[in-house]
């Protein structure tokens, strides 16, 4: 009933839109330029458009049939979003938490919540600058020289490949430009110190502007949110280290061919998280005798008790796109190579050092893909393509623990290889009325070698296969000149595969389908950009991670059912001032499931059916308002934004302590734009009430006494930010 009502919703508001086209008449002509932005200030009252490549071509955020959330580097800059987790709190239904060695991004209540072993793939497709990356955690830190970012929500197993079941990221970098451009920027802030700056620069390397190059690079320094108060242990928690640069050669000897050449270098060395104990799930659960009578530190204060603390990750991106044009299609080819190195060592939270996770993770993954794109001003347009994905991993955790003769260790070699094919068409019967239908046949290949120390010493060697296709199914109509409205049905594939070190059998693929109903356009003659989904999705055989006694594994859920409505608006009722408003309710629940909770095995076998989806609140929202000011000299933006989300559950036990209460968060800007040259001045509060908010529990096993770990976001940032473009 609940899917028939969103949907039908949908349906309704479709219906009345087309009865009255005056409500839905806007601007006519052609179509803002991509450096548009609808979350950026416009000379006039009406807003812009943003193009993304949801699509695999370049088409207006408004002309893509799906749920899409679209931000350029511009926008991103004025909102002062520098990571990706940043967007969570103004995008619907996204949600980012990291713990150790592993980034969890869910969409829609699905991700990929395992948080140690590797081995399950994320449940949302990272791509950054075309290439799928299998370390989803190498983009999130920060935005380097960024284009745009697009998040789509929903399966988009079609053109996004077989690990897309909630949803697909696509980070867009700026590539070499045929003239001259440079700029840069400095960010000094307090409480806590905060030295973060940029550069790039890009533009012809030769007289004929046939070789052209961009260079950028990034430094953040972040003293830490959180004290250790243990003396001669490790400073600097939850802050950051960092630093980065990207190098483009661009050849382009006629209007037929262009080819880039992409190499980039990240380095992380910091301390890490924070972790906070926070207790037991169970209060009548005795502490393990080395905690009893710790002290554990205080979140609301960000103190803690530290005798670790080390992170230290490493990537190395080598991309080559080549792009041919065939008359008006075009063919590209896309190779990629990765290489990345991810250790970290964290504390349990108390003087204690009862035990002592340490985490390493290296990898090196392969991808290249050919992709085809027909004429786009034809009744009939199409992609075709296919690609080649392949990781090699060795992952190791080793915990020693005080009241253990010996660490627990797990770990071992994850091979995978990946191949698929891929096409979507869409016809346009009439003007504005389209039909389009695609489909995706994914085979896959795991093999490990993996080894348990749970005394004695354990090892296995194994390999499986999986193939599915997959495929999506909808039609489009322009309601007017401004407004379309969609309807499609998809269905998504994640692959099986091994937790590494658990010495579990595979665990097999997840599989879900979803019918969405969405409504994107421009009213009140452009000053209103709303866009409206409305989702129900059945998932099959849902991938759910688990500690189980020492190590973690996956576990198959039974089935979950997932209905949800996003809406994303952004009005300017007059010239000098913006409201964006976005907001979702999100319905994501197991049908079936029947698991033991490793934390309280005195419970037994438990049914979890009706519980929520971890990491998948119910609510939330985003309220920002901008006002320019203009001045002699420019104009000055005022700007504040408040982010609200209902209770979050980080497990599917949907336990209080492994929970963060409903909460919200204000941030807060000034910015001035000089009006004669291209620089600008920020000043930003992020966090203004520093309120502590969890990002992560962990609840390992009653073998360690059932402890509750919590990491945190970051908490207040005082700054100012000085850059330049030209």
């Amino acid at each position: 009933m609940r899917s028939l009502f969103v949907t039908s919703s949908i349906g309704c508001a479709l219906t009345f839109l087309q009865a009255h086209p005056a409500l839905a008449a806007g601007p006519t002509g052609p179509e803002p330029a991509a450096e548009a932005s609808a979350s950026s200030p416009s000379s006039d009252v009406q807003l812009g458009e943003v193009i993304v490549t949801a699509s695999r071509r370049e088409v207006s955020i408004r002309k893509t049939p799906t749920a899409v959330s679209a931000y350029t580097g511009a926008a991103l800059e004025e909102a002062h979003v520098t990571s990706l987790t940043d967007l969570t709190a103004i995008s619907p239904n996204i949600q980012i938490g990291a713990f150790a060695n592993a980034a969890n991004v869910t969409i829609r209540g699905i991700g990929n919540t395992q948080l140690t072993a590797s081995g399950s793939d994320p449940g949302v497709a990272v791509n950054a600058d075309g290439v799928y990356l299998g370390q989803s955690g190498l983009v999130i830190s920060s935005f380097l020289d960024v284009n745009r970012v697009e998040i789509l929500r929903g399966p988009q197993g079609t053109l996004f490949g077989r690990n897309a079941t909630g949803g697909a990221i696509n980070v867009v970098p700026n590539t070499p430009t045929s003239d001259l451009h440079y700029g840069g920027d400095l960010t000094l802030g307090g409480d806590p110190a905060l030295v973060r700056s940029s550069g790039f620069v890009s533009g012809p390397l030769t007289a004929d502007g046939r070789f052209q190059g961009r260079l950028a690079v990034h430094q953040n320094y972040n003293k830490g949110y959180s004290k250790n108060l243990l003396p001669g242990g490790p400073q600097g928690l939850d802050g950051t280290e960092a630093y980065g640069a990207r190098v483009q050669l661009q050849w382009q000897p006629n209007s037929t061919i262009k080819s880039r050449l992409l190499v980039e270098y990240h380095k992380q060395d910091d301390a890490g998280q924070a972790q906070y104990f926070i207790g037991t799930p169970d209060p009548s659960i005795p502490l393990p005798g080395p905690l009893q009578g710790q002290p554990t530190g205080d979140m609301d204060n960000r103190t803690t008790y530290a005798t670790q603390g080390v992170r230290e990750v490493s990537s190395f991106t080598t991309n080559l796109v080549t792009d041919v044009a065939l008359g008006a299609s075009n063919l590209r080819a896309l190779l990629s190579y990765n290489r990345n190195r991810v250790y970290t060592d964290i504390a349990d939270g108390t003087p204690a050092n009862f035990y002592d996770p340490q985490f390493g993770h290296n990898a090196q993954q392969y991808f290249a893909e050919a992709l085809f794109t027909s004429p786009a001003n034809r009744p009939l347009t199409y992609v075709l393509g296919a690609n080649y994905y392949s990781e090699h991993s060795f992952q190791y955790i080793r915990v020693p623990i005080s009241t253990f003769p010996m660490p627990v260790a797990q770990g071992g070699v994850l091979r995978t290889r990946s191949h698929a094919v891929f096409g979507q068409a869409t016809y346009e019967f009439f003007d504005g009325f389209k039909v389009f239908a695609g489909a995706r046949y994914t085979k896959d290949r795991k093999s490990t070698d993996e080894y348990g120390v749970y005394n004695p010493l354990q090892t296995l060697s194994q390999a499986r296969s999986w193939n599915r296709l997959t495929y999506e199914a909808g039609l489009s109509y322009d309601l007017s000149s401004t407004v379309t409205g969609f309807v499609k049905y998809a269905k998504g594939y994640k692959g099986g595969g091994f937790a590494v070190g658990s010495l579990a059998p595979a665990f097999a693929p997840e599989t879900n389908t979803n019918l969405e109903a969405g409504l994107k356009g421009a009213w009140l003659d452009g000053r209103l950009q709303a866009n409206l989904s409305a989702f129900h999705m059945k998932y099959k055989d849902l991938q759910v991670n688990q500690i189980v006694g020492l190590g973690s594994q996956v576990t198959n859920a039974a089935r979950a059912t997932i209905d949800g409505v996003e809406v994303e608006t952004v009005l300017r009722p007059a010239e000098n001032f913006r409201l964006d408003l976005s907001g979702a309710w999100l319905d994501a629940r197991f049908d079936e499931f029947m698991t033991e909770d490793s934390s309280r095995p005195s419970l037994g076998l438990l049914s979890l059916a009706g519980n929520r989806l971890p990491m998948a609140p119910k609510y939330n929202a985003s309220v920002g308002a901008y006002l320019d000011l203009p001045v002699s000299t420019g104009v000055v933006t005022l700007g504040a934004r408040y982010d609200w989300k209902s209770r979050i559950y980080f497990s599917e036990f949907n336990i209080p302590v492994s929970s963060q209460a409903a909460i919200g968060k204000l941030n807060l800007s000034l910015r001035y734009e000089d009006s004669r040259r291209p620089w600008y001045v920020n000043l930003f509060a992020t966090n203004v009430t520093d309120i502590s908010i969890r990002s992560n529990v962990i609840v390992y096993s009653a073998v360690l006494g059932s402890p509750a770990m919590a990491v945190l976001e970051p908490g207040r940032q005082v700054g100012v930010t000085l850059g330049y473009k030209y």
